[in-house]
C-alpha cells in the first residue's frame, strides 16, 4: 500500500538514530501515512495542506512529489506553526511554502491558490482514534482529562461543524481535482456524518466519492451513500491508530464560467450565483469560528478544574 513505509518490530526505538535526526527518516504511524498516499498528487501539481502542523504529512507529500511542484502548508496556531517550520527544515523540502493563515479565511479565488490541484484536509478532531497524541494538546479543541458526557458530546458536535465548514471550503477551490478528508477519530459524527452533510455540496461542484486504497478491507459505516468508498482503520484490529479517510475526485472540470476568472469579470448571473454561495459559506465559517470559541472555553474550564484538583491534593498532603 505504501511502498516507502518501513514497518519495524514493536519496541524499536529510532528517536536517536542518525537517519531520523538528519531528516532522512520520519517516525509516523501507518494510518497517519495513508491520507497523503491516498491523495497521490502528480509531482508537478500545486497542493494545499490545509491544516498542516506538525508537518509529517506535509513532508510526506513533498517526498511523493519528488521535491517538484509546490506545496502550500497552512497553519493558524503560532505554537504549531513553529513545529511545522522545523519539520519542513529538517526534511529539506524546498518545494513547501509555509503560510501562517487560517484555512477557513483563505480566498479560493485568490491568485495564490489559482493553480492548486489537490487538497489534504486533516482538520482538528477529537483524536478518539489515537493511541499517542500529535500535538493536539496545543489546540483550543484539546482538553486534558475526562469531560462530562454532555460536554464531550458538545465538543464533538462543535468539531464536526468546524470540519463540515472546512470540507465545504476545500470543495470551493476552482482548480482542485482531488481532496482527501481525514481524521484520527473513530466518531461517526466526525466522519460519515460530515461526509453525508457535505455530499450534496460536493455533487454541486462536480465532485464524487472515490475509493481510497481499494485493497483495504475495512470501509465506512453504512450510514451514507457511497460508504464503500470510505476507509476506516481500527487500533485493536489493524495494529495502528484509528483513522478515517474520504477521497473526493472532481469528475468534470470546473465550469468554464467560474474557473480561474476574477469575480469582477463574471456575468451578472454568474456573479450573483457565486456571491450567494460565498454568503452561505461565510455563515458556515462564522458558525465554525463560534464552535472553536466554545472549544476554547472547554479548555479554560478544564484548566480551572485541574487547578482545583491540585489544590485539594496539596491540602490533603498538608
Amino acid at each position: 500500500m505504501i511502498p516507502y513505509l518501513l514497518v519495524l518490530p514493536a519496541g524499536t526505538d529510532l528517536h536517536d538514530h542518525s537517519l531520523v535526526l538528519q531528516g532522512s527518516l520520519f517516525l509516523q504511524g501507518k494510518a497517519s501515512c495513508m491520507p497523503a498516499q491516498a491523495l497521490d498528487p502528480i509531482p508537478e501539481w500545486e497542493v494545499l495542506d490545509a491544516c498542516a502542523a506538525p508537518g509529517n504529512k506535509t513532508v510526506q507529500l513533498a517526498a511523493i512529489m519528488k521535491g517538484r511542484g509546490r506545496i502550500l502548508a497552512c497553519e493558524q496556531d503560532r505554537s504549531r506553526l513553529k513545529t511545522l517550520k522545523k519539520t519542513v527544515e529538517l526534511a529539506g523540502a524546498s518545494n513547501i511554502e509555509v503560510l501562517h493563515q487560517d484555512f477557513l479565511q483563505s480566498n479560493p479565488f485568490a491568485a495564490k491558490f489559482s493553480k492548486v490541484r489537490a487538497i489534504l484536509l486533516d482538520p482538528s478532531c477529537s483524536g478518539s482514534g489515537t493511541t499517542l497524541h500529535r500535538l493536539d494538546n496545543l489546540l483550543p479543541s484539546f482538553a486534558k482529562g475526562q469531560l462530562e458526557e454532555d460536554k464531550e458530546k458538545q465538543r464533538v458536535e462543535c468539531l464536526a461543524r468546524f470540519q463540515e465548514a472546512a470540507l465545504r471550503h476545500a470543495l470551493s477551490f476552482p482548480a482542485v481535482e482531488r481532496i482527501i478528508y481525514s481524521t484520527c477519530s473513530i466518531n461517526k459524527r466526525e466522519n460519515e456524518d460530515v461526509v453525508a452533510s457535505v455530499l450534496p455540496f460536493a455533487h454541486a461542484h462536480n465532485f464524487e466519492l472515490a475509493t481510497a486504497f481499494p485493497e483495504w478491507p475495512h470501509r465506512g459505516l453504512e450510514v451514507v451513500d457511497g460508504a464503500h468508498h470510505l476507509l476506516r482503520t481500527d487500533a485493536a484490529r489493524d495494529k495502528t491508530d484509528g483513522f478515517f479517510i474520504a477521497l473526493f475526485v472532481r469528475e468534470q472540470s470546473w465550469p468554464s464560467s467560474l474557473a480561474g476568472i476574477n469575480l469582477a469579470n463574471k456575468s451578472t448571473s454568474h456573479h450573483a450565483a457565486v456571491e450567494k454561495e460565498q454568503d452561505v459559506e461565510r455563515e458556515q465559517q462564522d458558525e465554525a469560528q463560534e464552535c472553536m470559541r466554545v472549544l476554547t472555553s472547554f479548555k479554560g474550564v478544564q484548566t480551572e478544574s485541574k487547578k482545583r484538583r491540585q489544590k485539594k491534593k496539596q491540602k490533603k498532603k498538608k
